[in-house]
């Protein structure tokens, strides 16, 4: 099975219409997902309020489909996440639509996250920078697993 199909197939909280028409970056193509341990997210090409969060499960990862809000937070805010403070403009909330019928119903859960949804990237800065300060004291392996705790109750918070 494809990477394609497999990571439409892990979305959790949309239809299979929605989740066919999403667009899939490249990179994210070329991911294995048999060994992600990262979690991974992206805004669609073709519809830049969409965007998706995957993130790695028991066997198989776990997707699900965001909504972005118009606009980006107007000041120095963290990210749920990853714990990177971004200066304005660095974070936006995200909404994900509850899994079944709530979902339909208009249910959904939201979060503020890195406008990039680049969470897995961030964790990695050695540095703070003048727009990008990640979580102080502890080190790149802490951050990483605190982004999956983190997201992993996200998206559980999503499913259940």
């Amino acid at each position: 099975m494809t990477t394609d199909v497999r990571i439409r197939r892990a979305l959790t909280n949309c239809s299979k219409g929605e989740a066919g028409r999403l667009a899939l970056p490249p990179e994210v193509r070329e991911l294995d997902l048999d060994a992600l341990d990262d979690v991974v997210g992206w805004r669609d090409a073709k519809a830049p309020d969409r965007a998706v969060l995957l993130v790695p499960g028991d066997g198989e990862p776990v997707a699900v489909l965001l909504r972005a809000a118009s606009n980006a937070v107007g000041a120095t805010a963290m990210c749920a996440l990853c714990r990177t403070t971004h200066s304005a403009g660095g974070t936006t909330l995200f909404t994900a639509a509850r899994r079944g019928s709530r979902g339909r119903n208009g249910n959904t859960v939201g979060t503020y996250v890195c406008a990039d949804l680049g969470c897995r990237h961030h964790v990695r800065v050695e540095k703070a920078t003048a727009a990008l300060r990640p979580a102080p004291g502890l080190t790149v392996d802490e951050r990483r697993a605190g982004l999956r705790e983190r997201a992993a109750a996200f998206v559980e918070d999503v499913v259940s």
